[in-house]
């Protein structure tokens, strides 16, 4: 096993992987269930974009992984019928593997990514949306074991890149992302909830490279932690000078329903363009005594009442989708279910 990230690396420092991991697991390629056109899969080998190689000092994790899966979507492509791709990992087992997408130009998907992990899954994904292109991502899975997971994006000018994720499973979660806008009016847009408990452990890091004039992007995360959970948030944007006109914005809002659950949060801006608007923001705290005591003084039970203030919570993620009817109700779905709201 090569050396592993450990916390004194700066962006390590909150998630002590070799603490959840030995050297007894029985190391396999990742297998991928496809289901869409057999036409969009590929046969060739795709290099981990490098630009990103030397940011984090962690790139052994990934670099050299086996290339399980190509999809191309043809320039001009939209595709109808949302891709699904699902992964499972047995306990015991170390599955690895690199997936790559690739959106021509003026093409356009939806792509499912649901992951079932109860042992070690240690993925890379490169995204490369060309001009035009729009890729919206939903991620989801289940299992009690450990994602090590790294998404690369690179976006050209107009590319739009929508992504979302439910992290509520796994005991160890690592998921880095790094988004490069290289082309004009690029628009990058994550986000996503953690709903944790038990002892889980779930770290977000995220890039996002501004390296094109009139650009967006937008980090919007929530995260409910219960029990002994702890939850990382690290998101950075990083504009260039060439990047005048740059629209980037981070926030992540946090509730914490046990003393003893931990949220760690750091966001980050570093500008180099005097024209541009960027802002982050932070919040950690309790449930609202008021608005429940509200709805408990209209005869709602406070189970339900604290359920349904969660749910209203968490909601706030799906901003992004909200010109996206089916996906926006898929999503509310799933946090009801999450959730337990009648």
């Amino acid at each position: 096993m090569s050396a592993l990230p450990t916390p004194k690396l700066e962006r390590w420092k909150y998630s002590n992987l070799p603490a959840h991991v030995d050297e007894t697991y029985d190391v396999h390629p990742l297998a991928v269930g496809y289901d869409g056109d057999d036409e969009f899969i590929v046969d060739r080998d795709v290099d981990l974009l490098p630009w990103a190689a030397s940011t984090y000092q962690d790139m052994d994790l990934w670099m050299g992984l086996q290339d399980v899966l190509s999809i191309v979507i043809p320039e001009g492509k939209s595709v109808e019928k949302p891709v699904n791709i699902t992964m499972d990992v047995e306990e015991g087992q170390k599955c690895e593997g690199a997936i790559h997408i690739h959106l021509q130009k003026n093409a356009r998907l939806t792509l499912h990514d649901t992951v079932n992990c109860q042992g070690w899954m240690n993925r890379a994904m490169t995204i490369t949306l060309d001009d035009g292109a729009e890729l919206i991502h939903i991620r989801s899975g289940e299992g009690q074991g450990i994602l090590t997971s790294l998404i690369q994006i690179h976006q050209g000018k107009d590319a739009k890149y929508n992504a979302y994720v439910m992290n509520k499973f796994g005991s160890f979660v690592r998921d880095q992302i790094h988004g490069a806008l290289t082309g004009e009016n690029g628009v990058c847009s994550l986000s996503g909830a953690k709903i944790l408990s038990a002892n889980q452990h779930c770290d977000t890091c995220i890039l996002i490279e501004h390296e094109a004039p009139n650009c967006y992007s937008n980090q919007n995360y929530r995260n409910l932690l219960n029990d002994n959970a702890r939850g990382v948030f690290q998101g950075k944007v990083h504009v260039h000078q060439i990047a005048q006109q740059t629209d980037g914005y981070q926030l992540c809002n946090s509730i914490l329903l046990s003393d003893k659950a931990e949220m760690d949060t750091k966001p980050e801006l570093e500008i180099y363009a005097d024209d541009v608007k960027c802002s982050h923001g932070a919040t950690t705290a309790q449930l609202d005594e008021d608005p429940l005591f509200y709805l408990q003084a209209r005869g709602i039970p406070k189970e339900q009442a604290q359920a349904l203030l969660l749910e209203a919570f968490i909601s706030e993620t799906l901003e992004a989708f909200e010109d996206h009817e089916e996906i926006y109700d898929q999503l509310g779905q799933t946090i009801k279910k999450v959730l337990d709201v009648a």
